[in-house]
């Protein structure tokens, strides 16, 4: 993209060993965001939920700025929102997903216009974080699944994490 801006991090496992590679493009009023995986062994076949998270913070075994037990790269907080760019549902962070090869190799290349670079630098920096599993968006059938208080439909959980398990790869946008 002619004029384009970039950015590019590596995501770590919480041992510290590197997953992947993301890189950012920004031109045109979007971000075509690639990531890569680094080697194989490191990310299980099949799909894997991608999002950007709030602070810029990738510290194994943490507690999450809410509180409660520690996990790996719970400092990251949430999923990233650009204040007065909400679309039902989604977050500012929520990308497409991952899909990992039975050799361990991928390559995600997505394009969104829901922030900018400096979106993702400003603050505390963001996270861009690469879970366990699949995200399902909360697409799940009203109908089979409802909420705690009997709503049918994605309960709270299955809305802001897409059900996406646990965070195995992160990495701090703007960090170099």
């Amino acid at each position: 993209m002619p004029g384009a801006q970039g950015l590019t991090t590596q995501l770590r496992a919480p041992d510290g060993t590197e997953v992947a590679t993301a890189k950012f493009e920004f031109g045109n009023g979007f971000a075509t965001v690639t990531i890569v995986t680094t080697g194989t062994g490191h990310l299980t076949p099949g799909f894997h939920g991608v999002h950007i998270h709030q602070a810029g913070k990738c510290e194994p075994n943490s507690v999450a700025p809410s509180g409660g037990a520690p996990g790996d790269f719970l400092s990251a907080g949430g999923h990233f929102q650009v204040p007065g760019r909400a679309k039902a549902g989604q977050s500012s962070g929520d990308l497409t997903s991952l899909q990992v090869r039975g050799d361990g190799s991928g390559t995600l290349v997505t394009t969104t216009d829901a922030f900018t670079m400096d979106d993702l630098v400003s603050g505390e920096k963001t996270a861009i974080i690469i879970h366990a599993g699949a995200d399902n968006f909360a697409n799940i059938p009203a109908d089979r699944y409802n909420q705690a208080n009997g709503t049918p439909g994605p309960d709270q959980t299955t809305l802001t994490t897409g059900d996406a398990g646990k965070r195995v790869a992160c990495g701090v946008i703007g960090s170099g």
